[in-house]
């Protein structure tokens, strides 16, 4: 029958009946009454203990065959496959016979007959297995949830079916169950206290699930967290996960070692789990709660990446809020967005969707092509339409009837050309402006030397490189204590302006003062920020200044003497009109090549970068950016990156592109993930501020170990957004490296 055949024809079709016909449910109803009926009447104890064996080793080819059955038609008919043999249709089939099978093991427990469901238990665990839970569960998972819903019986059957499979299979099992099932309270009925029999069960539910892997679905956390507080024979296990949820989570080295997504979803968890916390159960943990809370919070305030920062803060407010709801609480200033709201959402315990869940499961099959899930999202869409009108429309006509509150009754425009008008006379003069902002009492005056500072630097004044230092010195400590509209922005574009036309002694200043005491970290920022930004803009090419005269609206008539004379530029006129009347084929360049322009940074870049190497090591009672400030040690390498790309293409690039490889090299097994990623960033500066050659010739040692490190960061580094910027980078030298390989064979 290995090729197409009468007989093969007419196995196939015997096969297709054998499907069709329900034949499976008796085979199945046999293997699970038979065992039972074979204990009741055999009595040697012998028989009793080789029947299992003989009915394993037979269940187990049986299970293969059946597991594989598609596969196994597929690679013998080929294209004569018949639509019954396809894997969507057969296991959908297979799992309707497994649920007729159920129907009867259910009636015979009510019966008080005895069978077994160790056949069924096997063919589930090799089906989950091989990848198909999915199609055998959108036949049972309805079905078991309309039926264990007030049926204590057709519970047992389904604890018995799905704690029974192979320990092998557990794993592929619970991830479905967890994703699919949409209610705590449903997991809860179909799993039983399975969790305190199967040692199995409960290390997938309580540690793989929730330390190991990640889901991006809140309610995988509500099912595991409400499952295991659904009834008080599992409470205890619920208070033991959610300390040591507590205990990773406040682990400085879990922190720095796994993704954000790893450590967010552990966030999710610790705030499902006090959803179902008592008062009792928090009387008698607050201790060990909070403990272990205060450990992990300074951790997470530490970390330089605003998300972690903001996970420890939510966490923190809501530990404490739960635990201790008439105590002392941590109020903390974080930005809310989506995020924060799905994260603060957890703290309330799903409800049980009752009748309506049963609907959707009795019509699932159904409407399985039909989802109505882009109508849910265009009327979600809709909603928050109209949500969002009604918070602006009250806004909105508040505006309008303060706008209108005159005695005119003409409604005025919004003229965005007006100017808020001050009390104050701004200054002219710099150090009229220097007094105003040394002002501490004054606010308007301060207000108004600040916005229009950057102004008077830009004028090039002549006594500005006298009072530079003193300038920078003044912004670098000025506060906002008068909440000044927009106060760090222009405080920055004054430093900044300042250092573009006075570099070389404001740089100066600002790189020995970065290493100084008794600076705050924002201090620290703002330099790194100032100069970063003073470099780029000295490398723009200087703009060649156009003749702006305006043209005379009126044409003057010429003199008599301009009528006599000869017109100019003769040459000029016989050329335009030879060019009309001539015809062309080809053209050369339309507009002439650009000129040439020196990079105005050229000399000021080493006063910009090397100061800022000297003393990275060096530690402070105000910096310790090998220590706690790796914040600053991050910003560092990025500010040093952005230096090195606007030198790009100098003489003193190869010395700076060195250094900055050196420096790489000392920090590339840093713990932070966010000091690692200014690495990535500072080598793919190196690739692209310095000539190709240079880099297969000056710098071919340390590209080539730069060449590994990136390789090893891809293959081994925890942080994913560090994988992506290693491919990135190798991606660039790899094509820099063969464009230059490529020149020279051509040459």
């Amino acid at each position: 029958m290995a090729s197409p055949s009468y007989k093969q024809d007419k196995c196939v079709s015997l096969l297709e009946q054998f499907l069709t016909q329900n034949k499976l449910t008796s085979m199945f109803w046999e293997q699970c009454n038979t065992i039972a009926t074979g204990h009741m009447i055999q009595t040697n104890q012998s028989e009793n203990r080789r029947q299992p064996r003989v009915h394993n080793a037979l269940w187990e080819e049986l299970v293969t065959i059946l597991a594989t059955f598609p596969d196994r038609m597929a690679n013998k008919l080929q294209q004569r496959n018949s639509p019954a043999f396809y894997p969507e249709q057969y296991f959908q089939s297979l799992a309707l016979s497994m649920w007729t099978t159920l129907e009867k093991v259910h009636g015979a427990i009510k019966a008080s007959n005895d069978c077994s469901m160790a056949f069924l238990q096997l063919l589930l665990g090799k089906l989950c297995i091989q990848g198909q839970a999915g199609p055998v569960f959108r036949v049972l998972l309805p079905r078991l949830t309309r039926q264990t819903h007030q049926d204590f019986v057709w519970q047992r059957v389904s604890c018995l079916l799905l704690t029974g499979v192979q320990d092998r299979c557990v794993e592929s099992l619970v991830s479905h169950l967890v994703t699919q099932v949409s209610w705590y309270g449903v997991l809860s009925r179909l799993l039983g206290d399975g969790v305190l029999r199967n040692q199995k069960l409960k290390y997938i539910l309580t540690h793989k699930c929730l330390f190991i892997r990640h889901y991006e679905q809140n309610l995988v956390v509500q099912n595991i967290m409400g499952y295991l507080a659904e009834t008080p024979t599992r409470r205890p296990l619920l208070i033991q996960t959610l300390l040591r949820l507590l205990e990773v989570w406040s682990d400085s080295s879990a922190i720095k070692h796994t993704s954000y997504d790893q450590h967010a979803y552990l966030s999710k968890a610790i705030l499902a789990g006090l959803a179902h916390l008592n008062s009792r159960e928090k009387q008698e943990n607050k201790q060990d709660l909070i403990r272990r809370l205060l450990e992990g919070v300074q951790h997470h305030i530490d970390s330089p990446v605003i998300k972690i920062r903001r996970l420890g803060m939510i966490v923190a407010e809501s530990v404490t809020k739960t635990v201790d709801p008439d105590g002392q609480k941590l109020k903390f200033e974080y930005e809310e967005d989506e995020e924060t709201s799905r994260l603060l959402s957890l703290l309330t315990p799903p409800s049980d969707p009752g009748d309506e869940l049963e609907v959707e499961m009795e019509t699932e099959e159904v409407l399985m092509k039909k989802t109505s899930l882009p109508q849910r999202e265009d009327t979600t869409k809709t909603s928050s339409g109209l949500q969002e009108g009604k918070m602006t429309s009250p806004q909105s006509k508040e505006g309008s009837d303060s706008e209108l509150d005159s005695d005119d009754d003409l409604e005025p425009y919004d003229m965005p050309e007006d100017v808020k008008k001050s009390k104050v006379k701004q200054p002219v003069y710099i150090r009229d402006c220097l007094d105003g902002l040394i002002s501490n009492e004054d606010a308007d005056r301060m207000e108004a030397c600040l916005s229009v500072c950057e102004q008077l630097v830009r004028r090039q004044l002549d006594n500005l490189e006298e009072v530079c230092v003193e300038l920078v010195k003044i912004l670098l400590h000025l506060q906002n204590n008068f909440a000044i509209p927009e106060f760090t922005r222009l405080r920055r574009s004054s430093m900044l302006a300042t250092t573009v036309f006075c570099p070389l002694q404001v740089s100066q200043y600002l790189t020995t003062e970065f290493y100084a005491p008794n600076y705050t970290i924002m201090q620290r920022l703002d330099m790194l920020e100032v100069l970063v930004g003073a470099a780029q803009e000295l490398s723009q090419p200087i703009k060649q200044k156009k003749d702006t005269r305006p043209e005379p609206l009126v044409q003057l008539l010429p003199t008599p003497d301009e009528q006599t004379r000869e017109p100019q530029h003769w040459r000029d006129v016989v050329q335009r009109r030879i060019e009309k009347n001539t015809r062309r084929f080809a053209k050369g360049a339309s507009r002439p090549d650009p000129t040439p322009v020196a990079n105005k940074f050229n000399t000021l870049a080493g006063h910009f970068f090397f100061p800022l190497l000297k003393n990275y090591d060096s530690r402070q009672n105000t910096l310790d950016m090998l220590g706690e400030d790796s914040l600053v040690l991050g910003r560092l390498v990025y500010s040093l990156g952005a230096i090195l790309y606007a030198a790009a293409n100098t003489m003193v690039a190869r010395q700076m592109a060195k250094s900055l490889l050196e420096f790489v090299w000392v920090l590339r097994f840093h713990t932070e993930p966010y000091v690692r990623q200014s690495l990535l960033f500072a080598v793919s500066m190196v690739i692209l501020s310095v000539p190709a050659h240079v880099l297969t010739s000056d710098l071919q040692k340390e590209i080539f170990e730069g060449q590994q490190w990136l390789q090893d960061v891809l293959e081994k580094d925890t942080d994913a957004e560090c994988q992506k910027l290693a491919v990135q980078t190798l991606m660039l030298l790899q094509n820099t490296l063969q464009q230059e390989l490529s020149g020279s064979d051509t040459q």
